[in-house]
C-alpha cells in the first residue's frame, strides 16, 4: 500500500521521504485544511525531494464553491507550477453540492498533461457515483481523495468496498484519507485498497499545527507495507 503524507515544506519533504513515505501532498496553510503552496516550496521540492509532490490548487479554506476571481487566481497558480507539480489536486462545486463542470473544464485545460487528483471536495458532493461518472468524463483525472463518507468503516467497509470497486471501473483510483489510522490502515488493506493519504495524524500529538514526526510515519509506513 501506497503512502502519501502531507508536508509543507522541502524540509518535511525530505523529513517524510526518509520515513518511508512514496510521496507528499504539498500545501501550505495545513490548519485550514491545505491550501496552495507556495512557488518557492513547489520549486525546492521539484528539484531537491527524491519522491514525487502532488501539489494543492485551493486559493482559500471558505468551501469549494468559488468566483471568477478565485479561478482566475487557481489558474494562475497552475500555470506557475506547471512542470514543477507532478500532481495537481484540486477540487470544485455548485452550491447544489455537484461537481462544478464550467470550473473544473477551465483547471483541467490549465494543467495539460499534468494528471490531476480531485480532493476531498468529492466527500461533500450529494451522490458520489454521480460525481464520478462526471470526473470519468475528463481522462486527467486519474485518482480521487475520499473515505467515501464513511463515518464508521468498520461498519460500513462493503459500501466502502463497492464505491472503491465504481470507481476503479470508470478509470479512477481511490486514495483513502479523512481519519486514517492504524486500524483503518489494517481494514482497508482487505479490501485491496492501495493509497492512503495521512495529514494531521503523521504530525506530533496528531495535531495540524505541529511539526511532522519521523516515528509516526515509520508507523505508517510498517502498516502499509
Amino acid at each position: 500500500m501506497r503512502l502519501e503524507i502531507v508536508t509543507t515544506t522541502l524540509d518535511e519533504t525530505l523529513l517524510a521521504a526518509q520515513a518511508g513515505a512514496d510521496r507528499v501532498e504539498l500545501v501550505s496553510g495545513i490548519t485550514e485544511g491545505a491550501l496552495t503552496p507556495t512557488w518557492g516550496s513547489v520549486k525546492g521540492v521539484h528539484d531537491h525531494a527524491p519522491i514525487p509532490a502532488y501539489c494543492m490548487i485551493r486559493p482559500h479554506a471558505h468551501g469549494f464553491v468559488y468566483s471568477e476571481n478565485d479561478v482566475a487566481e487557481m489558474i494562475a497558480d497552475i500555470q506557475n507550477q506547471r512542470g514543477l507539480a507532478d500532481h495537481f489536486v484540486l477540487g470544485c462545486l455548485t452550491p447544489e453540492k455537484t461537481i462544478d463542470e464550467a470550473v473544473l473544464i477551465q483547471l483541467v485545460e490549465a494543467c495539460g498533461d499534468t494528471p490531476i487528483v480531485f480532493h476531498k471536495a468529492f466527500d461533500q458532493t450529494k451522490d458520489q457515483k454521480a460525481a464520478l461518472q462526471t470526473l470519468a468524463r475528463y481522462p486527467q483525472i486519474q485518482r480521487v481523495l475520499s473515505n467515501y463518507q464513511a463515518v464508521d468503516l468498520v461498519q460500513e467497509i462493503d459500501r466502502v468496498q463497492e464505491m472503491m470497486n465504481f470507481a476503479a471501473s470508470l478509470g479512477i483510483k481511490t486514495t483513502f484519507a479523512g481519519g486514517i489510522n492504524q486500524e483503518s490502515i489494517q481494514i482497508l488493506k482487505t479490501i485491496g485498497a492501495e493509497d492512503v493519504h495521512i495529514s494531521s495524524a503523521a504530525r506530533i500529538d496528531g495535531l495540524a499545527k505541529n511539526q511532522l514526526d519521523a516515528e509516526r510515519i515509520q508507523n505508517f509506513r510498517r502498516l502499509c507495507d
